[in-house]
């Protein structure tokens, strides 16, 4: 779970940082991120919704405790005013449930694609 939490992560952070296509990439990057991420998770046991929500969640989380690590220390250093603190705190909210439920049905389709894939035919012995 680690290991695609990681690349689900690392996904999200190129998405954001390339001049020009982040703002078309930084919307789907979550989606992305679950996409190839959740190929380095065991969902053999479980349904694809199942196992998607799981892995969406685990993301959502991580980058909720990321989101609220930096808006802690946006509030701690910055002066600013009591409604933009409030504002703050909704935009790592929403943004967290975001990234919880794109990462969700990014999963959800790659399990889907592959569940749904025909199973190479085996070689032939010559």
């Amino acid at each position: 779970m680690a290991k695609g939490l990681l690349t689900a992560l690392g996904v999200m952070l190129v998405c954001t940082v390339i001049p020009v296509a982040q703002f078309l990439l930084a919307p789907f990057g979550p989606f992305l991120g679950a996409y190839f991420g959740i190929r380095s998770v065991d969902t053999s046991g479980s349904a694809p919704l199942v196992a998607a929500a799981k892995f969406g969640a685990v993301v959502g989380t991580a980058s909720g405790i990321i989101l609220v690590v930096i808006a802690v220390i946006l509030t701690a250093v910055l002066p600013l005013p009591g409604k933009f603190v409030a504002l703050t705190w909704i935009a790592v909210a929403v943004f967290a449930t975001y990234v919880a439920g794109m990462s969700t049905l990014g999963g959800l389709y790659q399990l889907m694609k592959a569940r749904s894939a025909p199973a190479a035919a085996p070689a032939e012995a010559s």
